[in-house]
């Protein structure tokens, strides 16, 4: 049942996740004001937005380090493909560790 959980979940979530934040608010933001910046606030966000929902405040500095490497990997690939993989293994490892359930 864990297995199922951990595929669906980290699945769904990354799909999701990457699609708004890389997919819709960093490049509007890119196309709005500079690179650095968008990558920054998407950053930032995603962080505040796993705070928001409940995750302690230096795992989502952390998340917001990934979120930076997500931005980076969609820009320098010029696709979320890769950055929803990536998220995914992440989802993964946090299932499996505990920190997500």
């Amino acid at each position: 049942m864990l297995l199922l959980f951990c595929i669906f979940f980290s699945l769904i979530n990354a799909v999701f996740e990457e699609v708004i934040w890389r997919g819709i608010l960093l490049s509007t933001i890119k196309e709005l004001t500079s690179t650095g910046y968008a990558v920054i606030v998407t950053s930032i966000g995603f962080g505040l937005l796993h705070l928001a929902i409940g995750f302690s405040l230096s795992l989502s500095l952390l998340i917001s380090i990934a979120g930076g490497i997500y931005a980076l990997i969609t820009l320098k690939t010029n696709s979320i493909y890769p950055s929803i993989v990536f998220h995914i293994v992440v989802n993964i490892g946090m299932v499996y560790s505990g920190l997500i359930i």
